[in-house]
């Protein structure tokens, strides 16, 4: 049959089919010791992510345990193939620390729809777009590889992607079709649409209307309309002139703020001092104590510092200055700290003779008066000596002989004022 393409929105949906008696070959399933997940596992690269998701019909089995191992294979093929087409990227997959090593970390999305009502062509898209965005918090940072475990009409329809540039995007593998072909060439196909590939006019080799979003000038490029091989069979571009480093004005997959600089990572090291957490904006940093992440050069991460209770944040410093949001722009590796503290400090003025200290509140002219200040704070105190009495100097933590002490309220701290007669 022949692929489509329809613009749903900003989104350019692409399907791709299989080609009658070219059936890839089926790929051998990779090791598998992980879980698979029905709720968010924290971040474990840094950047813009492509989470893997396995969804399924409402009335349907889950067999994600099953499927987990050809899923995982998928991601690390794809992630090979495209650093052998170009050894500086890869595709920035989420995935998950296990015994084994790193592995997709497969989200499972039980859909409200049933297996029937998703099985209809034309709508089906549009559902399993809805319900996974839905699902996964449709964030700006994330595109979603789908893996749809159901019955479609149309068993030559192997997937469906698209979506933006620079934002949001979803791919979808159909596996009640194409039997045969391997998942990891229509997975890395689709991904290509959810990347904006071919979103707009202007490349050389684009097909025809009836295949808007692919190149026509050869089968061997991994975007052509129809799946005739294995992935290892593809290629990225064939010319490089279409959606992957041309020099053209339209988008450049090659670009995309998904695809990990593997050879251009930079490292910022976050220290954390008392308690607190600091999250980035983009995905990857969460941390409550001190730790270390690599991004890619270039990449400019906010960071936002939240305080743990009875806590109250008090400055960046180091890469950053102040008490407002940090962002910083790694060009080179950064060293970033991040400094929390109780709310208030304890403050006990004490005068020795006849006199008074202003500045903590309400003036203290007796032997002792406790007060509670806000901690990193810092308090401007003035002696003040009663008539016939003089002031001669502080104890504690102030020092000297000037009537006025600035105390920095770094901790809890007592401050004595002394007077003596005239």
């Amino acid at each position: 049959m022949t692929g489509r393409a329809v613009a749903r929105g900003f989104v350019v949906v692409a399907t791709l089919c299989a080609l009658a008696g070219a059936l890839g070959e089926a790929a051998a399933a990779a090791p598998w010791c992980g879980t698979t997940t029905t709720e968010d596992r924290p971040a474990t690269v840094t950047g813009r992510s492509i989470r893997v998701v396995y969804a399924v019909a409402s009335d349907s089995p889950d067999r994600s345990a099953e499927r987990a191992p050809g899923i995982s294979f998928d991601v690390d093929e794809i992630t090979a193939w495209w650093r052998g087409q170009d050894a500086e990227r890869e595709p920035r997959f989420d995935r998950a620390a296990f015994p084994c090593g790193a592995q997709a970390d497969l989200l499972v999305v039980r859909l409200t729809e049933t297996s029937v009502a998703l099985q209809v062509d034309d709508t089906r898209f549009e559902k399993l777009a809805d319900a996974v965005l839905s699902a996964t918090g449709r964030s700006e940072f994330e595109k979603q590889l789908v893996y749809y475990d159901g019955p479609v009409q149309n068993t030559r329809r192997c997937g469906e992607g698209g979506g933006s540039a620079t934002g949001s995007g979803i791919a979808i593998v159909y596996l009640g079709a194409c039997a045969g072909v391997g998942t990891s060439a229509t997975a890395a196909h689709e991904l290509l649409h959810a990347m904006g590939a071919l979103e707009t006019s202007g490349p050389p080799s684009a097909c025809s209307s009836d295949n808007r979003g692919h190149p026509c000038d050869s089968t061997s490029d991994l975007l052509y309309p129809f799946v005739s091989a294995t992935l290892s069979k593809g290629v990225l571009d064939v010319g490089r002139n279409d959606y992957y480093g041309h020099g053209g004005a339209w988008a450049d997959v090659q670009d995309s703020g998904w695809l990990r600089l593997v050879t251009r990572q930079v490292r910022l090291s976050l220290a954390i001092a008392g308690s607190g957490s600091v999250e980035s904006d983009l995905p990857g940093l969460d941390c409550s104590a001190s730790c270390e992440t690599d991004w890619d050069q270039g990449a400019i991460v906010t960071l936002e510092a939240l305080s743990g209770e009875g806590q109250r944040f008090v400055r960046w410093s180091g890469g950053c200055a102040g008490a407002g949001t940090c962002t910083v722009t790694l060009a080179a590796a950064q060293a970033v700290s991040a400094l929390f503290a109780p709310e208030r400090f304890g403050l006990v003025l004490r005068v020795g003779g006849r006199g008074s200290i202003a500045g903590a509140g309400a003036r203290c002219s007796i032997p002792r008066c406790p007060r509670s200040v806000v901690s990193y704070l810092n308090r401007t105190l003035v002696a003040v000596p009663s008539t016939g009495w003089r002031f001669v100097g502080w104890t504690g933590g102030c020092r000297g002989t000037a009537p006025r002490c600035v105390v920095p309220m770094q901790m809890a701290t007592a401050v004595r004022a002394r007077f003596v007669r005239r």
